[in-house]
Parts: C-alpha cells; sequence; structure tokens
C-alpha cells in the first residue's frame, strides 16, 4: 500500500508553525497553559501534528477525501 502525498507546500509550513508553538507552549512555558496536563495534551498534539507536517500525508485528510497536494497530471 502507497501512501500518496496529500499536503501542500503551504499547509506544510503552517502545520510546521502551528506545530512550534504548540510543542513550546506544551511543553516549555507555562505562560500559556498552566495545567501540567493540558500542556502535555497541547505538546503531544504539536508533536503528532508536525510529524504530520514532516511526512506530508494526513490521515484526516484521506479519511475526508480532502488533499491541498497539487494533482501532477
Amino acid at each position: 500500500m502507497k501512501i500518496e502525498c496529500n499536503l501542500g507546500i503551504l499547509d506544510r509550513v503552517l502545520r510546521c508553525g502551528i506545530s512550534a508553538g504548540m510543542i513550546y507552549f506544551g511543553f516549555f512555558s507555562t505562560s500559556l497553559v498552566t495545567d501540567h496536563l493540558a500542556g502535555l495534551v497541547l505538546g503531544i498534539f504539536g508533536v503528532a501534528n508536525l510529524v504530520v507536517a514532516l511526512v506530508g500525508y494526513c490521515p484526516l485528510y484521506r479519511l475526508i477525501g480532502f488533499s491541498t497536494a497539487t494533482r501532477s497530471s
């Protein structure tokens, strides 16, 4: 089974930036999220989103049949 890239460049760049913020505020800063458990959850979601951005494949997009990647003919 081949996993087809379904994330476009802009989507991947935005996800990387948002993920970096989630990881920072989740694991390293207590200024935004003061609860330890909520920070941990936010950080884990940030790491997962970063992996999705780096791989270029989003399982949720696949599930709903959506793609931001350009199709080459």
